[in-house]
């Protein structure tokens, strides 16, 4: 398997560092040119602040957090500073993150593995100039496919029985439905807050719909599905037709917060 770029090992160095939040200013502000060429874009640009501002008012102290598709450690980094004395968990099936994760994060539980409903082996498709969009499921339009083999549990067999699950993170390229399907009693049991992603294409790559993934949320487990803004503002949760809204062109969020 072909190792990372330099690039990403410098942004993992950075995560939890006092250069951490610098680096990340600097990117936005060579973003900018971006943002002038498509302003109809800007939801999509305001989502990362927005993450950080809900996860600042949704996790405290003692929660328990679930980082699934942990990448280089960002958001885990921000679960063990809003919760420090939370026991926490990260999924990451690349190996060389997954010992990057266990180096930076020694007090946390890191499973270098993916997730799906059923225990089993599957090709992991790793793309080394931009690991970020790696998954279970090929990109066509990636040439740099360096797949490997990897062994895929249920969330419901990684945490103990006995553990209760306050904020999990999912992101894993359009398998989202996969996760939850096989976290099916987790969520029965401890109903916690979920930070999802879910697009159009990440979705149709696994065979899914928009509908599917919003009706296990909603009917199956009786969550309400927001927008991350609507929640920070306090305004109703989405319905069937606004959600898959959302996901079209020019697109108002990729990601998701589903709670109770």
């Amino acid at each position: 398997m072909k190792e990372y770029t330099l690039k990403e090992y410098i942004a993992h160095l950075l995560v939890g560092t006092p250069l951490q939040q610098p680096a990340q200013s600097l990117r936005e502000v060579m973003n900018v040119r971006k943002r002038w060429k498509h302003p109809e874009l800007q939801e999509i640009y305001m989502e990362s602040s927005r993450i950080n501002k809900m996860m600042e008012r949704m996790i405290q102290d003692s929660m328990n957090c679930i980082d699934v598709g942990c990448h280089i450690g960002s958001m885990l980094n921000i679960m063990l500073q809003l919760s420090p004395h939370g026991n926490h968990i990260a999924i990451e099936p690349i190996p060389y993150k997954a010992e990057w994760l266990r180096r930076k994060f020694p007090g946390v539980f890191v499973q270098q593995i993916a997730l799906s409903d059923t225990p089993h082996e599957a090709t992991f498709h790793y793309y080394p100039l931009k690991s970020g969009f790696s998954g279970l499921r090929r990109r066509p339009q990636m040439t740099d496919d360096n797949s490997f083999q990897v062994r895929c549990e249920r969330l419901d067999d990684v945490v103990p029985s006995d553990r209760h699950i306050d904020f999990i993170k999912v992101d894993v390229e359009g398998g989202e439905l996969d996760v939850f399907r096989g976290a099916n009693n987790l969520l029965q049991r401890c109903q916690p807050h979920i930070l999802f992603e879910c697009t159009h294409s990440g979705l149709t790559s696994f065979g899914f719909t928009p509908n599917e993934i919003f009706n296990f949320l909603t009917q199956q487990h009786a969550y309400s599905v927001f927008l991350i803004k609507d929640w920070l503002d306090s305004k109703e949760p989405l319905n069937f037709e606004k959600f898959s809204h959302t996901m079209q062109y020019p697109f108002q969020a990729f990601n998701f917060i589903a709670t109770k």
